[in-house]
């Protein structure tokens, strides 16, 4: 409740949440650098929007993360000096390992960024919607695991395309209470729905098919 309290005072009309470790397979440059031609070509949106990203260093004695590390740093630096004033800052960013603190985070967002390069599921994907009280719109790269199952509620996008991810950030912002209310109920059924005795019964089903007639994975 702590966080959700403090973390209150930095949203605005519209505010972005990621959750993710800093490492580049994660795309997180990508993400900011997204939101930073939203702030260029959407002008009316300075003030209205704001971004908290919740990061977990990760493997910082490998140089190529620790590089990694400093152009995130970088590219928010730039987008809060750049668009930022006294009253707005685009960007807040949360170097630490600390989950609740990102609950209370996913708890608010109006706009869940997930755009990684590839991942085998994404956790996030089906943790923000289910915690969410705001019918927030889930932005889903669909190299993701997750993508097969959410992609119905989600809004799809390409890891590489920062165009493409830009619409999807001003679409989401944009998105009326109706179609966001929608798309949230999809997710959270779907999460719900296929769990992990899902997935566990499904594989068992598979194994069961498997032995009943062989030649079919011949």
């Amino acid at each position: 409740m702590e966080y959700e309290k403090s973390l209150a005072t930095l949203c605005t009309e519209n505010t972005i949440v990621r959750v993710d470790r800093a490492e580049p397979s994660k795309n997180v440059v990508r993400g900011f650098r997204a939101y930073r031609m939203l702030l260029e070509k959407h002008p009316e949106l300075h003030g209205h929007v704001n971004f908290l990203a919740f990061l977990v260093p990760s493997r910082t004695h490998i140089r190529q993360y620790k590089r990694y590390l400093s152009e995130i740093e970088s590219v928010v630096g730039e987008i809060n000096v750049h668009f930022g004033s006294a009253e707005w800052r685009p960007v807040t960013v949360f170097y630490e390992n600390n989950y609740s603190q990102a609950v209370a985070g996913m708890k608010q967002y109006d706009v869940l960024l997930v755009n990684p390069v590839i991942d085998g599921m994404n956790l996030v994907a089906k943790e923000g919607p289910v915690v969410n009280t705001k019918d927030g719109v889930l932005i889903l790269s669909e190299t993701t695991g997750a993508y097969h199952q959410l992609r119905e509620g989600a809004l799809g996008v390409s890891p590489a395309d920062l165009e493409g991810t830009m619409q999807s950030l001003y679409q989401a912002i944009n998105m009326d209470r109706e179609e966001r209310a929608r798309r949230s109920r999809l997710l959270v059924e779907s999460i719900e729905r296929e769990d992990v005795t899902h997935w566990l019964c499904c594989q068992l089903e598979d194994i069961e098919s498997i032995i009943r007639e062989p030649s079919t994975v011949l």
